[in-house]
């Protein structure tokens, strides 16, 4: 078909949606002079906050493997015949004490030796935004090293995604019939359906600017948008578990979908 006969045009459709699942990264962490006992801490840590997680909603918890690290810390060894002579030197001079004492602990011979052994296990929370408020206070427990979070995802995304984008290619027949009519011709079938506007002219076989009519700029992803609607509140009793009201912003979802018609004549 000739590029005379092809109408090429871009349809665009967004919404809002407010996401419905709240998620957060979580480190367990556990020290002990014993590896073993490390691990088994770190595991029984780990255990009992998953029950705690999922009591707010069941499997919402995935669980990363227990690892144990050694961890080591540095010091000086000072020789009395060392410290003899360095006292006679400091003897010689007005340093305060203080100061005497710290050139003391940094002459010398630098050693090494293990601290503990540090157990850690790697959580991922993934519950509903109307439950996760009960979360935070979950995540201040004495074995959880660090927490970060919420963030927040759409659960149901890729269908919203795919209704989007069929809204975009009816949005975009009804530019191009307009555009037709307007030309004194009529649309036919849609020759072309895609959401990258540059591979279209490897589709169809055209280069720039042979299409009738362009559309608006390229498709775009949409943005993770978050908030917190309320601070965590102070230490509370816990005969009264601190709920908090998070609330994430909605996100704008949208979709460009570039489509090439046929063009043909009126009856």
């Amino acid at each position: 078909m000739d590029v005379e006969n092809r109408l090429r045009i871009s349809g665009h459709a967004e919404t809002k949606v407010i996401p419905d699942r709240a998620c957060w990264t979580v480190t367990v962490r556990v020290e002990d002079d014993d590896r073993e006992a490390a691990f088994h801490r770190c595991a029984t840590a780990r255990e009992g906050l998953v029950q705690r997680l999922q009591a707010v909603e069941k499997d919402c918890v995935s669980a990363g493997r227990i690892a144990v690290a050694e961890e080591i810390e540095y010091y000086w060894v000072v020789s009395n015949e060392l410290r003899e002579e360095v006292a006679r030197q400091l003897e010689r001079t007005t340093l305060p004490k203080r100061v005497v004492a710290q050139i003391g602990e940094q002459i010398g011979e630098q050693r090494r030796r293990r601290r503990c052994f540090a157990a850690t296990a790697a959580l991922g929370v993934d519950v509903a935004v109307d439950v996760s408020g009960a979360v935070p206070q979950l995540l201040v427990a004495q074995d959880v090293s660090s927490s970060n979070g919420p963030w927040f995802r759409i659960s149901r995304d890729e269908e919203i995604s795919d209704d989007l984008r069929a809204r975009a290619v009816e949005n975009a027949r009804a530019r191009a019939a307009a555009l037709a009519n307007a030309a004194g011709r009529k649309l036919g079938r849609a020759l072309v359906i895609s959401d990258r506007d540059e591979s279209l002219a490897a589709l169809t076989g055209s280069g720039n600017g042979t299409s009738l009519a362009e559309g608006g700029g390229p498709r775009f992803a949409a943005a993770r948008a978050m908030k917190m609607a309320a601070p965590m509140g102070g230490p509370q009793e816990e005969s009264a578990p601190t709920v908090m009201e998070i609330t994430p912003e909605p996100v704008e979802m949208s979709e460009t979908m570039t489509v090439v018609f046929e063009l043909v004549d009126r009856d």
